[in-house]
């Protein structure tokens, strides 16, 4: 992609001409005494003018006057015009601006009060919200009948009283639906004049001006023999209504809506055929089944379709129904164990970088591109969720999407259906060698050297299968650190506690690359990134500045700075082996001590608990055992799980505590805990001192605490946050933080 370079500003030119000079506005909030170069409507212009000469018109010498006896001011010192004056020329250009947005903008406002109420002729407006609001409601109903009165909009009807509820019942749900929709639709395509308009914008009223990004909803339907044939799905037998209108598809009976086709899906723990009558109550009209079931005691359903295997058919029929959207925009897939969220992150940030739309899929966030996030709450991704999503990016003007493609989506079938275009391999740890032949799906699908690209780290010694995977002509970006023969590699880098700068050497020049992502394991990640720039010819420039833009990736390796003197950083290791890499990573930084505070999940994997304990004290000067996500079991039985890991139990920590005194382990280490996260956090970051750095894992961007059957909000980042604020007291309080409980000073 060819750069586009920004000629110097006109601002900056000898002899700025009037015209260009008014196209700034912006009143200058500088303290500077130096005049601005930018004119502002609150200031007048400032003129220079030469200083008055010595020698009077009539040849007569006047010196200048003493400064203990200045000259009066002149009368008129605003070049002709008056305060008022001013203020009336300010609030003129002020009105002009207005009227030129306006005339720019004019469909966009006239489409957003098509649907206000008129303002009464005689009777005072009514608006039965509090004063403030119902101002604005007043406002706009005038306004919008100036617009009545210019002919640029038809008045609405005249308020209607409710109809009686037995004519509303005489309606069905789902004509309901239709009629809302339809005087929506009228809303959005009207000019005024009663005649339709095509109009570039589609406007989602609903949400509009309720947050800073507003995201279109794409509208689907078509009938299900239209979907059967568009999907190439053949059935075993169909029976019922072909024709049925589909205006959606789930195979989640708890999120069917009215118009669904339900997919009878059967999973490892239930059978998707035992929900039916759950999805027709929810409005399901036509069902997809493995299993012969009756449809004549259903309320709505009109079709069965009966197939051999309903989890192999469900992602052609989402991916047929959302139109094939993988289709319409470039998909770059990370697969691996680790670093698929943070190169995920900096991918999304590379392609925004190069002018291009981009949108992302992660274990963090989903954005459908820039800041525009997707909150889909507690939902998985699966076959269905992700060609919606793919479908909700193409309808707002995504171009790209940047997507994590692990082992069992891969395995499961969820990605089948995604045309994808670029696949990254990251690294397999030992635990997740089963998924090899899962992952190698995704690389096997690379088969057309125009379009399809490979980017490898060749330091994982699984590298030379994944690219041997597809076509053998696709082209194949390498990268690595300790490999000098891949494409992309390390020639220096600097890692610290708060920054990690590396030299970076591609096929097309030397980059200089400074980040806030932490540690040896993120230089991986940013050489994947810069690798996916490489093969599709990113400019260097723009490799650069996307990855300096990405400060850090929500609850992975995150940094917390509040200016501190030392580093704060959350993660969301919550595996032996995902600890023992953090902590080996956080050790390559150089801290004076590494103080990590972690925890285990109750009703999980009891084996890991003590291996956990026992990797973070040979890792950590200081270790701080605490509770996570306990769920129904006891936190104080967890805790006497993990202690096994050194050896001791929960009645010898107690012993121990007595004294208020926990001695070293055997390696010299220090040990403490505490069952309420919150304390744990705090009392770990206030041991913090100049050159240590405090790791708390577990939870990473997970933002709750899961107590008994009680789910409540917690962020180890805020708690951080806000046991940063107080370290200073404490200490000039004369506390000792350096040991748990904390000491009070000898005058207490």
């Amino acid at each position: 992609m060819a750069l586009s370079f920004v000629g110097v500003p006109h601002w900056l030119c000898p002899t700025p001409t009037a015209a260009k000079l008014q196209q700034f506005h912006k009143p200058s909030t500088s303290t500077s005494t130096l005049t601005p170069f930018f004119p502002s409507f609150s200031y007048p212009f400032v003129v220079f003018v030469r200083a008055p000469r010595a020698i009077g018109p009539d040849g007569k010498f006047y010196p200048s006057p003493a400064d203990d006896d200045p000259p009066e001011a002149d009368e008129d010192s605003s070049h002709g015009f008056s305060t008022f004056q001013q203020i009336q020329r300010q609030a003129q250009r002020a009105r002009q601006i207005e009227e030129e947005d306006y005339k720019n903008n004019q469909s966009t406002y006239l489409a957003a009060i098509a649907d206000v109420e008129d303002a009464p002729d005689n009777a005072p407006f009514d608006s039965s919200e509090d004063d403030l609001f119902g101002e604005i409601d007043k406002a706009l109903a005038l306004k919008r009948k100036e617009f009545v009165s210019q002919g640029l909009l038809q008045p609405n009807p005249p308020k209607q009283d409710q109809l009686p509820v037995a004519a509303v019942d005489e309606l069905q749900p789902d004509e309901l639906g239709d009629l809302e929709e339809i005087e929506r639709l009228q809303g959005l395509t009207g000019d005024g004049n009663g005649s339709s308009t095509d109009s570039p914008f589609e406007f989602d009223f609903d949400s509009y001006g309720k947050s800073k990004v507003r995201i279109v909803e794409g509208k689907f339907k078509m009938t299900l023999a239209e979907l059967l044939d568009e999907s190439k799905v053949v059935p075993v037998s169909v029976s019922g209504d072909l024709e049925i209108e589909i205006t959606g598809i789930q195979h989640d009976s708890r999120i069917v809506s009215s118009g669904d086709l339900f997919v009878c899906c059967v999973g490892r723990k239930t059978d998707g055929h035992l929900f039916l009558s759950e999805a027709d109550k929810r409005g399901a009209v036509a069902v997809v089944a493995s299993k012969e079931i009756d449809i004549e005691d259903t309320l709505g359903c009109k079709a069965l379709v009966i197939v051999e295997d309903t989890n192999a058919v469900l992602p052609a029929l989402a991916a047929s129904f959302f139109k094939q959207p993988s289709t319409k925009m470039a998909v770059i897939a990370i697969t691996g164990t680790y670093g698929k969220t943070t190169t995920t992150c900096l991918i999304k940030s590379l392609y925004e970088a190069m002018g291009l739309r981009t949108g992302m899929l992660n274990s963090v966030a989903s954005y459908v591109h820039g800041d525009n996030k997707m909150d889909l709450g507690n939902m998985v991704p699966d076959s269905v969720l992700v060609q919606n999503l793919m479908a909700k990016m193409i309808h707002n003007g995504t171009e790209a999407v940047v997507m994590e493609a692990g082992g069992h989506g891969l395995g499961d079938g969820k990605y089948d259906e995604v045309d994808f275009d670029i696949a990254v391999f990251t690294n397999l740890s030992k635990e997740e060698e089963g998924d090899r032949d899962a992952q190698a799906k995704l690389f096997s699908r690379m088969v057309d050297p125009e379009r399809h690209r490979k980017v490898v780290n060749i330091d994982d010694p699984n590298a030379s299968f994944f690219v041997s995977q597809g076509s053998q002509e696709v082209p194949v970006v390498t990268f690595a650190m300790e490999n000098k023969e891949a494409d992309v590699h390390p020639l220096k880098f600097e890692l610290s506690l708060f920054e990690t700068q590396v030299l970076v050497n591609t096929p097309t020049g030397i980059l200089e690359i400074s980040s806030g992502l932490l540690g040896k394991h993120n230089i991986y990640n940013i050489l994947a990134a810069v690798a996916v720039g490489i093969a599709v010819g990113a400019p260097l420039e723009d490799i650069v500045r996307g990855i300096e833009e990405v400060d850090a990736v929500p609850g992975r390796c995150e940094l917390i700075d509040e200016e501190q003197a030392f580093g704060v950083i959350v993660d969301y290791a919550s595996t032996p082996d995902a600890l023992s890499r953090l902590l080996d990573s956080v050790r390559e930084l150089g801290p004076r001590r590494v103080i990590t505070v972690i925890g285990c999940c109750g009703e999980g994997d009891r084996g890991k608990r003590p291996v956990m304990t026992k990797i973070a004290t040979d890792k950590s000067e200081v270790t701080m055992l605490t509770s996570d996500n306990p769920k129904n079991e006891d936190p104080l039985d967890i805790l006497d799980d993990m202690l096994a890991g050194v050896g001791w139990t929960m009645q010898d920590y107690l012993k121990y505590g007595e004294n208020d005194y926990y001695p070293p382990l055997p390696n010299g280490h220090r040990l403490f805990l505490h069952d309420i996260r919150r304390v744990a956090v705090r009392a770990a970051v206030a041991m913090g001192e100049e050159g240590d750095m405090i790791v708390v894992a577990g939870k990473g961007h997970e933002t709750y605490q899961v107590e008994g059957d009680k789910k409540e909000f917690f962020d180890d980042r805020e708690e951080c946050r806000e046991a940063l604020q107080y370290v200073d007291e404490l200490h000039q309080a004369g506390i000792d933080t350096s040991e748990f409980p904390w000491r009070l000073p000898e005058s207490h």
